[in-house]
């Protein structure tokens, strides 16, 4: 009887120091996900402050959700955790994302234009024959001519990007598909009747 009396008080007393030790294990563990909640909050400053308020809105509020959670034990502790973490990356894509097209924008009175390297250096050789053909003592020793109808379009293609580029009310010609199309026309009567001469 003794011997039943004392294996029951000390199973009593492993299941109390197993609830114990769960207890404290249950209300750390929760408590210590809030000190590194902190932390990334203090971590992410520099990317998430702002000159109006230190952290937007939806960070301080899934924050303010999960502390509560914490304090009151709840069940829901994992999924406002998750929410802190979704609003903290979120926050940081969208101010980065503001950042990079502030800082990639076009300055005021400036214009871009995005060329590969071929249409760079057609345009580069046009525009030199073009500054040699403005000198008054141009003589025309230098001749420059296109090597065939492809080369001739690829170059009428680089000029139309430029023309095209210029705004409306800077352009020193009316329309520029009328442009376009004169080099177009120029190009296919030089070289669409002699092929067909040859093919005659």
């Amino acid at each position: 009887m003794v011997i039943a009396v004392t294996a029951l008080c000390i199973g009593l007393f492993i299941h109390a120091v197993f609830s114990i030790v769960k207890f404290y294990v249950e209300r750390r563990i929760p408590r210590r996900q809030l000190k590194i909640a902190e932390e990334v909050m203090r971590g992410a400053q520099p990317s998430l402050g702002t000159a109006e308020r230190a952290y937007p809105k939806e960070v301080l509020a899934t924050l303010a959700e999960f502390k509560r959670c914490v304090e009151a034990g709840s069940t829901k502790q994992q999924a406002a955790l998750w929410e802190f973490g979704h609003a903290i990356g979120e926050s940081c894509l969208k101010k980065g994302y503001q950042e990079g097209v502030k800082t990639g924008a076009i300055p005021e009175g400036k214009i871009r234009i995005e060329v590969s390297l071929n249409e760079l250096l057609q345009m580069s050789w046009l525009a030199h024959l073009g500054f040699q053909h403005m000198m008054p003592n141009f003589r025309g020793i230098e001749i420059h001519r296109f090597s065939g109808e492809d080369d001739a379009r690829e170059a009428a293609r680089s000029v139309a990007m430029l023309e095209c580029a210029l705004p409306k009310t800077e352009r020193p010609f009316g329309d520029v598909k009328v442009q376009i199309l004169t080099r177009e026309k120029m190009i296919s009567d030089w070289w669409v009747p002699k092929v067909q001469l040859k093919s005659a």
